[in-house]
C-alpha cells in the first residue's frame, strides 16, 4: 500500500521539528549556567532526537512497507498539503537570546514550541484514520506534555510565579 502524501508530508514537518528541537535544547544546554538547567535541558535535547529517529523510521515503514510502525516499534525507538512554521528558534535566533535572562526566554520558547508541537501532533492524529498512525501520534503527545509539564515547573520554579511540581513557590498568607 502507497503511503498518502498527506502522511508523508506531516512525517517531514515533524522530522524538520525535532531536528529544530534537537539544536535549539542542545545549544540552550551550552550557554545554561545552572547545572541543573543544563541537565534539563540536555535531557529534552535527547528526548527530541529520540523523536528524531522514530519519525525517520515511520517515514522508511511508510515508503517501503507501506504500513506506519506498530505501537511495539514506537516504544522501543523512543523511551517521540501542511504549511507548518517552525516552532523552534534556530541558528542566530537562538544564540540571539541574551544570558541571564537567556534562560527564562529559553523556558518560555520551549513552552512555545512544545504547545505548537502538541497542536500539530494533535491535528495529524486527528487527520489519520490508520490506528498505528494515531497510536504513534498519541504516544509523542504523551511525550511533548510532559516536556511541557517539565519547563512549565523550572519557569515557576526560577520565577516564584506557582507551584514547582506540585510544591507551593510562595505564600498566600503572607
Amino acid at each position: 500500500m502507497k503511503p498518502s502524501a498527506t502522511a508523508l508530508k506531516a512525517i517531514e514537518t515533524a522530522i524538520q521539528i525535532e531536528k529544530d528541537g534537537l539544536a535549539f535544547y542542545t545549544e540552550v544546554a551550552r550557554q545554561t549556567s545552572d547545572p541543573n538547567g543544563k541537565k534539563m535541558f540536555k535531557t529534552l535535547a535527547r528526548d527530541e532526537a529520540g523523536h528524531l529517529k522514530l519519525f525517520e523510521d515511520a517515514r522508511q515503514a511508510l515508503l517501503e512497507k507501506g504500513n506506519w510502525l506498530s505501537p511495539e516499534q514506537v516504544a522501543a525507538i523512543s523511551p517521540g498539503e501542511f504549511n507548518h512554521p517552525p516552532v523552534f528558534p534556530t541558528g542566530d535566533q537562538a544564540k540571539a537570546i541574551e544570558i541571564p535572562k537567556r534562560e527564562l526566554a529559553a523556558l518560555q520558547r520551549g513552552l512555545q514550541a512544545e504547545e505548537a508541537s502538541i497542536a500539530f501532533y494533535s491535528q495529524e492524529m486527528d487527520k489519520t484514520d490508520d490506528p498505528d498512525g494515531k497510536a504513534m501520534y498519541a504516544y509523542l503527545l504523551k511525550q511533548e506534555e510532559g516536556h511541557r509539564t517539565i519547563l512549565q515547573g523550572e519557569y515557576d520554579y526560577l520565577t516564584r510565579t506557582g507551584f514547582w511540581f506540585d510544591i507551593q513557590e510562595f505564600d498566600l498568607e503572607a
